[in-house]
């Protein structure tokens, strides 16, 4: 099911280890999934990889620290 956007609080409620695929309605919001990623990293709340596919719109997540 596709959604609005990947929140901070799923992203920070993902476990070491642990892959998300997120499917986004809009496929111009998979940036947005990278600059929080990018974000959150900096601000020390942990470290994910990621992956996006915009012919399906979506995006995969994984939590690394």
């Amino acid at each position: 099911m596709a959604q609005e956007k990947v929140t901070r609080q799923e992203l920070l409620g993902m476990h070491i280890g642990q892959t998300r695929i997120f499917t986004l309605v809009d496929k111009t919001k998979l940036q947005s999934v990278a600059s929080t990623l990018t974000q959150l990293k900096n601000e020390d709340k942990g470290e994910w990889t990621h992956r996006k596919d915009y012919e399906a719109s979506a995006v995969s997540v994984t939590r690394v620290k």
